[in-house]
């Protein structure tokens, strides 16, 4: 076993901008030439969210004001967000407002219709508004624009979310995945006031082995904590005094004061006098201790928790190392997954051997009675596709999507799964989308009820089909205006109230459509820096619906046949739902409980780096590759399966190849085995990765390796029987015996993410 050598890790330097005491605007928000400055295209200029702009200003001055002291290719940059940016709302109100209207007026004779079509959304929307819209565009454009190239991705975990990125921060800093970590947060308030004001902040963290001149601190510690034992734990680490990084009522604060008193500690609540920046709050808080420095060497940031844990961290003045930890093995213990009408891993099994997959027709009936879709082609807020791997789920709403918390329950309660130590450090990260559709909603309601209200006027009195139709339009509007605990991080949440977790850090993650190995790597990390004993890694994303339907048709990402990955007649991928749960642990961890071990976990590497915002790039799959290499003893040579990305694309397929080739190099006596298990259950976004995992666990424990489904004939400019490489027409046998087997997975996504997982079996 070995240790990772004792490391400090600099707070460098933070940065912000708050609104204007006025009326909480931002000025920057108002300069046009901001988006030249940072190299924005024109297409992309209606596309993007607003805050992207504060955060690019503030994450560009910041790094180049630090650029000869970081290593840019192993710099990260973690953004924290929350549901309902600008452009989410914007697009997912084009879109419902779009779908009802159309709707009503199939329904409605000719002069109706016409009064009806009077209010449709006269904003035309941008073909990148799928792209525009995600979090993870904001951490990539930020990454591209500063020439760092390490990971780049977001996060959510309510008013947690700075103290969860600081978290993620310290595990991939200790255990020298990352050399420097930008962490960017900002909110987005729709509505800003002199009370409420836009904000937006950076910190730079970087990893040393000695004192750095200028430095602003030093992170030190960093663990969840109830608050009954926030005292004890300030004691223990320490410091003499707790800094609050969200206002607090007195009530809680003079709760806290009767056993902080006891411990000689102070509580610093110079939150409650700072201004109101929901998730930015945190930031400002530890900004503002950090330049108006007090009498105290070292101080504890928290939030103040309620019943649950919560994330703190310790900042000192003075250059201090961390513990030596030994370096931790990490492994898989068991999964659980739910693609299209494949239910559990045997269903799952099935359909990638079997000859069908989880591909179907779409029932356009059940997607706005299929006023929506344009078979000779997508117009902005339509779709062309004609197949998807949906679900088998009733309980759709109005845009044919099944509630993703209600998916993840069904999917928890049919899993036969491990007793976890209800008291162990734990962890779960879900990858989802940061923006759910019902939160927007939600945030919507005032609008969407107004649009209602102008749709019934038109109608008038009646119980006639097309006022049927409005009345289920204002039932979904009523039911998500009342809805709670729909933000992306309540999935995390839900599953660890599902096991009873006590000691448990929730968050959600977006890194497109490589969001779950984004949440595999976290989650690796987290166990490897000795922070966290084990993790619950979950995805959940069900893009088989209207609003993802329509703006992934405007940039003619789908196809408009079915996905045909390595063939002629490759034009796009078919979109599929899912939701998939694996579980790490430290090998010891899985011996003390005897836990079966399905795989073990060898290395994970990535890099962000592309061409455009959609444009694959092989330098930088390239260098994910390398990196995943550079962090183990497996070689190239030992791996037997490379699962791909296989989106089905002219592009991508032949970008990807190159990259395969460049690292894994021609066979010559054994063929490389190229999986695509988006041929039979089409690309589920956030939960691909995840589900090719389990897909290499699987094949580990059968010692075979699934088919695809090749549609067509292969292209010859792939040259696959040249370098040795097999399509997978039939399923194949592993050469190498039982717990000598190792294969590798890619996950790509928009903005240049690229992550390479390397896998291996495991001898009981």
């Amino acid at each position: 076993m070995t240790s990772y050598t004792p490391t400090a890790i600099a707070l460098l330097d933070c940065a912000q901008l708050v609104g204007s005491p006025k009326d909480g605007s931002l000025a920057v928000l108002e300069d046009q030439k901001q988006y030249a400055k940072y190299a924005i295209p024109p297409i992309y200029r209606t596309a993007i969210n607003r805050m992207q702009l504060p955060l690019l200003q503030l994450s560009y001055e910041l790094i180049e004001s630090h650029r000869s002291t970081i290593e840019q290719d192993r710099t990260d940059v973690i953004l924290c967000t929350h549901a309902g940016t600008d452009r989410q709302l914007a697009n997912h109100y084009r879109v419902t407002a779009n779908a009802m209207i159309r709707q009503l007026m199939q329904l409605s004779e000719t002069q109706t219709a016409q009064k009806l079509a009077s209010l449709l959304p006269t904003q035309i929307g941008s073909s990148h508004d799928k792209v525009g819209e995600m979090a993870t565009t904001m951490a990539t454009r930020i990454a591209q624009s500063c020439k760092l190239t390490g990971r780049a991705f977001a996060i959510e975990a309510g008013n947690d979310s700075f103290s969860e990125a600081i978290a993620l921060a310290y595990d991939s800093l200790r255990t020298n995945q990352a050399q420097s970590v930008l962490i960017a947060i900002a909110n987005d308030t729709s509505e800003h006031t002199t009370h409420q004001r836009l904000a937006a902040s950076v910190i730079l963290l970087k990893r040393c082995d000695h004192p750095i001149a200028d430095a602003k601190g030093y992170l030190s510690q960093v663990s969840t904590c109830e608050r009954e034992a926030l005292p004890a734990h300030a004691s223990s680490a320490g410091v003499h005094s707790i800094v609050l990084c969200n206002p607090s009522s007195a009530s809680l604060t003079e709760q806290l004061k009767t056993t902080i008193n006891t411990h000689n500690i102070e509580l610093d609540h110079r939150a409650n006098i700072l201004p109101d920046t929901g998730i930015v709050c945190g930031a400002l808080v530890l900004n503002n201790w950090l330049k108006k420095p007090n009498t105290h060497a070292q101080a504890l940031f928290s939030n103040m928790p309620d019943s649950q844990a919560a994330m703190t961290f310790t900042i000192c003045r003075e250059y201090k190392t961390i513990e030596r930890q030994e370096h931790n093995t990490v492994v898989l213990c068991d999964k659980q997954i739910w693609l299209a009408d494949r239910f559990g891993e045997k269903a799952y099994w099935s359909g990638l051997t079997d000859q069908i997959g989880g591909i179907s027709t779409l029932q356009h009936e059940r997607y706005s009675e299929g006023t929506l879709f344009k078979a000779n082609g997508a117009q902005h807020d339509s779709y062309y596709c004609h197949t998807a791997a949906k679900l088998n789920t009733d309980g759709l709403d109005l845009l044919a999507q099944p509630q993703p918390k209600e998916v993840l329950a069904h999917t928890l309660q049919q899993w036969q799964t491990l007793n976890l130590p209800k008291n162990a450090k734990s962890m779960v990260i879900t990858a989802t989308n940061l923006g759910p559709f019902i939160e927007r909603r939600k945030l919507l309601a005032a609008k969407l009820h107004a649009l209602y209200s102008q749709c019934n006027e038109i109608l008038g009195t009646g119980n006639g089909a097309a006022h049927v139709c409005l009345q289920k339009w204002l039932t979904q509007f009523n039911k998500d205006a009342l809805s709670e605990d729909f933000q992306a991080s309540n999935l995390s949440r839900q599953v660890a109230t599902h096991f009873e977790l006590n000691d448990c850090q929730h968050l959600a993650i977006e890194a497109a459509c490589a969001g779950s190995i984004a949440a595999l790597d976290c989650a690796k990390n987290a166990i490897s820096s000795g922070r966290i004993d084990v993790a619950i890694v979950a995805a959940v994303e069900l893009p088989a619906n209207l609003h993802d339907l329509s703006l992934c048709s405007s940039q003619q990402m789908l196809s408009r046949d079915v996905i045909a990955t390595f063939c002629e007649t490759a034009d796009g991928f078919t979109p599929g739902d899912g939701c998939a749960l694996v579980i790490l642990t430290k090998r010891q961890v899985a011996t003390k409980y005897h836990w079966s071990v399905l795989a073990e976990l060898n290395a994970i590497g990535s890099s962000t780096l592309s061409k455009s915002m959609i444009a694959p790039n092989s330098e930088g799959q390239i260098h994910a590759m390398d990196h995943a290499f550079s962090q183990t003893p497996v070689k190239p040579a030992h791996v037997e399966f490379v699962e791909t990305h296989g989106t089905g694309t002219a592009v991508g397929d032949a970008v990807e190849v190159a990259a395969i080739s460049s690292v894994y190099g021609p066979r010559q006596q054994h063929t490389l085995k190229l999986g695509a298990l988006k041929t039979q259950f089409g690309h589920t976004f956030a939960v691909a990765g995840l589900a090719s995992v389990i897909k290499v666990m699987l094949s580990f424990e059968h010692g075979q390796v699934p088919r695809n489904l090749i549609r067509g004939e292969l292209r010859s400019d792939l040259q696959l029987s040249q370098l040795g490489y097999d399509p997978m027409h039939d399923e194949k046998t592993y050469i190498a015996p039982k717990g000598m087997r190792h294969a590798a997975i890619n996950g790509f996504g928009t903005g240049g993410v690229n992550y390479h997982v390397i896998m291996s079996d495991f001898a009981q």
